[in-house]
């Protein structure tokens, strides 16, 4: 047999084990995935948790099937057979319930538990993958969805990888092309070999051109399809750099403009062909005597007037039934027109601009040359060719070109100003800072004044909530934060009402009315109600995961706010709260976790303390039992109440943990019996009577000879053991007043301590897990009694409340039903 010596050498104690059993379930109770041991046909002996309606004993003893849909039994029935059968570690996918009872897909992984070679159990580990799954489905149909834009455009899609040389095409450039996928030329080498013989040699000069800038570059080229057709590519490319401003690679898109091409080709082969025929018959031709009279008119003047000659009457004068417009829109007297000004100086007038109205009120935009012409040996012209032609189409191809220039630079615009926005705000620790760079960047790009307010702890914007402002000026920016700090802004403003309603508000001032001023600025601020006063003023919600978190203030001075500007600034917003947002839950995090060690850094100092002592008094006494000293009961009974103190205290530390994991697995159990409460404090405090006295603390109870009821004797105890246990810690060395008192169908408990008292600030925190108003390097405990203390209050129908002063002490009250119902405490 091997001897507990050789086991402390091996390092390994089942007694060790056993101590930290408890500890171990509870951290495997709160685990996030659903931890079981399985028999190995799939019988649960253990399980971290249940679905609803189940409790944890309900569950073990029960298939692990009956908790799967039936569609999901083979794959996991085939997993379990194959770990048993192998020894190895399996996985599998599966559909079951979840922590709401809805449907959930799980992944599981399974490891054997071998003993002599043979399976004797199975540890399963589930963990929810619904979220993911759902959105590599959203993946995927976006994808489709591209694929579909893409493949309907008509685009051919490349991209070349300027280290490894390598060309990749879309489907749509290779079906351009008129190859399979597998015939994609897979180098630059054999990218020139598609390309028309003499458009070879530009090709690396256009290479070098889309290289050499940031911005996109367009060219034409021709190419040889595999058929041997001649085909003509607008091409668009360009270049992808890396972090240190090298290009890595180049991408673009391919349009098939080969009937374009041969359109023009033909247009143009006709214009030469006709254009000595018909040169003058082309355009409109109109030639006017001295007195108004048309001389000449042709058809192509008819057409484009949309008159008759005989109705061309009165030319000049107001008979005339046309009506002419500059390209700015406003209107062109006749006085003015290119034929009465040619006529009236004899000078010639060419390419005049012009948008006659038509009679039947269409508006047409031509280009005028006009020539006077001169009897021989006369100085005054006798009359006026007029040549024009429709420019109407050109004009609304130039008007459709500037607006999809400018639709292109806004697009441009708005993508720059995300991606901006996106990196200032990524960082999630100084997030005030990254939301006064945001801000920033925001004027006078996009607008005259950008401001982000947080809301504060109370939910409202009070003085003390978070600003970040961008005015243009910095010492307007300063008087800004300095009015937000001196005057909240009204719980019934448009900021909290555009919060309660989540949409963006939109404000805007006729052209001919005065400025707006901006929400929460009162005319008494002179500086500040009259240089923030704007044109337009939107006011977004910052939301995130349904939580509210402020408002972002955007205005314009100059100019009005259209849809894009609206939908950029819902867009910022978004990000801005989710940047927020996160910054919050990272804050939350760091905490979690440097509570989750500072735990575990109390609990096995708390849990190791008590050990020292017992191992060295039971190594002591093991010396004097084999002879090596006196062995009497003067001599051992010290050491063994030393022992039995500190395993006492080792039981209650283990008891806390316990009570975690009672408490926070819904497994409570209040059995209630009659008592005397006053003997019960009595008696508890009687039993603390060696350690008040260790730490000299008077204890004065002040209650009825009698005081009956039905309770839980051992959770009361609890109560008070750990309210006396917290006056004794931070009141050691002073007195300590308990006092019981019947309150119609309630007892009220009171623990006072003349200790070092409680802040106002942390006197809802003590009553959380792990939370203390002190370091734990100066008072010991894992910081749970007060809060185990609460929650069986809590359990037993009752409520515990602190009053404290810092210097005076602290009065806990517990006020308990006098009859307590008992039961499982969920």
């Amino acid at each position: 047999m091997t001897s507990a010596s050789t086991i402390g050498q091996r390092g390994f104690n089942y007694d060790d084990l056993e101590r930290a059993a408890p500890l171990l379930f509870a951290l495997l109770e709160n685990a996030p995935e659903y931890v079981l041991l399985l028999s190995p046909t799939g019988v649960i002996r253990y399980t971290n948790r249940t679905v609803p309606g189940l409790s944890m004993l309900e569950a073990i003893g029960r298939s692990m099937f009956d908790y799967m849909a039936p569609e999901s039994h083979p794959v996991a029935r085939a997993c379990i057979e194959r770990v048993v059968a192998t020894g190895e570690a399996g996985r599998y996918e599966c559909l079951g319930r979840g922590p709401h009872g809805a449907q959930v897909r799980y992944e599981s992984r399974v490891g054997a538990i071998s003993e002599d070679g043979e399976v004797v159990a199975l540890l399963l580990i589930a963990h929810d993958i619904s979220q993911r799954v759902e959105m590599e489905a959203q993946l995927r149909a976006s994808q489709e969805q591209l694929a579909l834009a893409v493949a309907a455009s008509g685009l051919g899609l490349w991209e070349w990888h300027v280290d490894s040389d390598t060309v990749v095409w879309n489907e749509v450039l290779c079906q351009i092309h008129g190859i399979s996928p597998d015939q994609v030329p897979r180098n630059f080498a054999a990218l020139l070999e598609t390309l028309h013989p003499d458009d070879r040699p530009d090709m690396a000069a256009r290479a070098r051109d889309v290289a050499s800038v940031e911005e996109f570059v367009d060219f034409e080229h021709r190419i040889i399809r595999s058929s041997g057709d001649v085909a003509w590519l607008m091409v668009r490319g360009k270049s992808v750099r890396d972090d240190t401003g090298r290009v890595v690679k180049m991408v673009g898109g391919v349009v098939d403009i080969t009937a374009r091409k041969h359109a023009d080709e033909a247009l143009r082969r006709e214009e030469e062909r006709y254009r000595s025929l018909v040169a003058t018959l082309a355009e409109g031709i109109i030639v006017v005597a001295g007195d108004g009279t048309i001389v000449t008119c042709n058809a192509s003047a008819e057409r484009i007037l949309g008159l008759a000659r005989d109705e061309l009457v009165d030319p000049f004068g107001p008979g005339n039934p046309l009506r002419a417009v500059h390209e700015d829109g406003s209107p062109f007297p006749q006085e003015s027109w290119p034929a009465a000004v040619a006529l009236r100086t004899g000078e010639r007038q060419t390419g005049v601009i012009m948008g006659i109205y038509r009679p039947d009120g269409l508006l047409v935009w031509i280009s005028c040359n006009c020539q006077a012409l001169f009897r021989s040996g006369t100085s005054v012209p006798d009359a006026v060719v007029a040549s024009f032609f429709d420019i109407t189409d050109r004009k609304r191809a130039d008007a459709e070109r500037e607006r999809l220039l400018g639709e292109e630079q806004r697009a441009r615009r708005r993508a720059v100003i995300l991606a901006e926005a996106g990196k200032l705000l990524v960082s999630p620790r100084d997030i005030h800072a990254a939301l006064g760079e945001f801000v920033h960047r925001l004027v006078p790009e996009l607008a005259d004044f950008a401001a982000v307010e947080l809301l504060d702890e109370d939910g409202g914007f009070g003085t003390a909530h978070r600003v970040a402002v961008a005015t243009g000026d910095r010492e307007h920016d300063a008087r800004y934060i300095d009015l937000r700090r001196r005057h909240p802004i009204s719980a019934d403003g448009p900021l909290l009402e555009v919060l309660r309603r989540d949409e963006v508000r939109l404000s805007t001032a006729r052209p001919d009315a005065p400025l707006l001023p901006l929400p929460g600025v009162p005319d008494g601020d002179v500086c500040l109600a009259a240089c923030l006063r704007y044109r337009a003023v939107v006011l977004a919600p910052l939301v995130a995961r349904c939580r509210p978190l402020g408002v972002m203030l955007v205005a314009t001075r100059g100019r009005s706010l259209g849809p894009d500007d609206l939908s950029l600034i819902d867009e910022l917003g978004l990000r801005a709260a989710q940047a927020i947002e996160n910054a919050r839950l990272y804050t939350e995090m760091e905490l979690a976790l440097a509570k989750r060690e500072e735990f575990i850094a109390v609990a096995s100092h708390e849990l190791r303390t008590p050990l020292t002592p017992i191992v060295l008094q039971t190594d002591r006494l093991i010396r004097r039992a084999r002879g090596d000293g006196e062995f009497s009961a003067a001599t051992v009974l010290p050491r063994l109440g030393v022992i039995q103190r500190q395993a006492d205290r080792l039981h209650r530390l283990i008891e806390e943990l316990l009570d975690v994991s009672r408490i926070t697995g819904g497994r409570l159990k209040i059995e209630v019996e009659e008592v005397d409460y006053a003997e019960l404090l009595r008696a508890t405090v009687e039993n603390f009577s060696e350690p008040l006295a260790r730490a000299g603390c008077e204890v004065r109870i002040t209650a009825p000879l009698y005081a009956s009821g039905r309770t839980d004797r051992t959770r009361f105890e609890q109560i008070v053991s750990n309210l006396l246990a917290n006056a004794m810690k931070y009141g050691v060395g002073k007195p300590i007043e308990l006092a019981l008192e019947e309150v119609g169908e309630h007892v009220l408990l009171s623990v006072r301590d003349h200790g070092i008292g409680i802040s106002a600030k942390d006197q809802a925190r003590i009553f959380q897990r792990f939370e203390r108003a002190v370091s734990e390097r100066h008072y010991g405990g894992l910081g749970l009694g007060l809060w185990v203390a609460r929650h069986v209050s809590e359990a037993m129908g009752g409520s515990i409340s602190v009053t404290s002063v810092p210097g005076t002490g602290s009065v806990f009250v517990v006020k308990l039903p006098r009859v307590v119902v008992g039961g499982e405490r969920y």
